[in-house]
């Protein structure tokens, strides 16, 4: 019979995140957790989409705040501009007041005048008319026609004087009464003028200003709209990936809980196995124990992938199912203790990092380790001979990805077929 190339350099093992999703259907891979593990996977497409969108809606909630803020300073500055517009709307109601009362004095004034110029128009005319009665035009005809007394003609040149003095002064005073009633007139004029303008004046400035304050009222309440808008879509964002969050944390712990059973599951069989192995051991005193894969090929294979994390049917993944099944380190992952495991070649210095003693004494139940070839090699040690040889069970060595035995190895002799020293779990 031909015997199989052995296998230089043992397994290969890389670290599996438990959430890696599962492409396609696996040995011994519940149905159910494949169908979790799908949903778990679409799960977390939308939650990146999710938080994407709530990203995108809160920069544009933050976006229009700030818009809304710059706005509502313009609305301010608007309101002290109106407010200051009504101070001066008052102080121009102020002087407005003024001129309406320089006007209604100047009206007052103007009919004064006008009252006083006719009075004083009447009175020289009055008087005229006396002095006309008592003063013939003809005096100085009667002055020889007459036998007037020289009294006589004296007294009526007298009332001549005064007759002439009258009219003179009469006419001065009127004269100035139209002179006061012109500038009072002008006066009128230039106070109604002043009252219009300053009126005009404040209407049009406080027209202004409440037009500013309208126009930045309706800017803040658009951009109020909006970030009413953008906050109500942030919100809803936020919403969805709170629901894909817990979405997420669900299908989660149903992944794990059908791992953890699988597990469960296996180290059952793991364990049952183990004690028909021991039985087999007191049957058959001085044969290595373990001389056959026992329950290993019945372990959960998740796309090949072992449930603690090492690639199945390598030798790393058949070792620490025996240190699970049949040691105190029942809950061994590639992952332990925070300290990665990996390919066998780390086993060593891995076990020294968690507490686990590492000589160079072989024992029934330890794991045999050398570090030669690119990834090393691990098995489980079945025997130990008076002669310092070793029985070891082990996978992926004589058997490619299968189970195989070897009895009275030289662990000391190195290269591949040796050993550098022994793991005691």
């Amino acid at each position: 019979m031909n015997k199989l190339p052995r296998i230089v350099g043992g397994s290969v093992v890389l670290a599996i995140v438990t959430t890696a999703a599962i492409t396609g259907p696996a040995h011994a891979e519940d149905s159910s957790e494949a169908k979790l593990r799908s949903a778990l996977a679409a799960s977390q497409k939308s939650l990146a989409t999710s938080k994407a969108q709530a990203a995108t809606a809160q920069q544009n909630l933050t976006t229009s705040q700030a818009r809304l803020a710059s706005q509502q300073s313009v609305l301010k500055q608007a309101g002290a501009d109106v407010a200051q517009a009504r101070v001066r709307d008052q102080e121009l109601g102020a002087k407005l007041a003024t001129a309406q009362e320089k006007l209604k004095k100047a009206d007052e004034a103007v009919a004064s005048g006008k009252k006083q110029l006719a009075s004083d128009r009447k009175r020289y005319a009055t008087t005229m008319n006396r002095l006309v009665q008592q003063s013939s035009p003809l005096q100085s005809v009667s002055v020889f026609t007459t036998n007037m007394t020289t009294t006589d003609m004296n007294q009526r040149t007298q009332w001549s004087s005064v007759a002439t003095n009258v009219s003179k002064d009469a006419v001065e005073r009127i004269s100035k009464q139209v002179t006061k009633l012109q500038a009072d007139e002008k006066k009128q004029a230039a106070a109604t003028k002043e009252a219009g303008e300053a009126k005009t004046a404040s209407a049009a400035h406080l027209e202004t200003t409440k037009s500013l304050e309208s126009e930045a009222k309706s800017a803040a309440d658009a951009v109020a709209a909006t970030v009413a808008l953008n906050k109500a879509d942030a919100e809803e964002a936020q919403a969805k990936l709170s629901s894909d969050r817990a979405k997420i944390a669900s299908l989660s712990k149903r992944v794990k809980a059908a791992r953890q059973a699988a597990i469960e599951a296996s180290n059952r069989l793991a364990r049952q196995a183990a004690a028909a192995e021991r039985r087999s051991a007191a049957r058959s005193a001085g044969q290595s124990s373990s001389s056959t894969p026992g329950s290993y090929g019945a372990v959960a294979n998740y796309n090949g992938v072992d449930p603690w994390g090492f690639y199945w049917g390598q030798c790393v993944s058949y070792a620490a199912w025996k240190v699970r099944s049949t040691t105190s380190w029942s809950s061994f992952e590639n992952y332990t203790n925070g300290v990665h495991f990996g390919n066998a070649v780390n086993w060593g210095a891995a076990a020294r990092q968690i507490g686990v003693t590492v000589n160079t004494r072989p024992a029934v139940g330890s794991v045999a380790w050398r570090t030669s070839g690119s990834a090393g090699h691990v098995a489980w040690v079945t025997g130990v001979h008076s002669d310092g040889t070793i029985d070891v069970s082990e996978y992926n060595y004589n058997v490619a990805g299968g189970f195989g035995t070897r009895s009275h190895v030289n662990w000391r002799s190195g290269g591949s077929s040796g050993f550098d020293g022994f793991i005691h779990f």
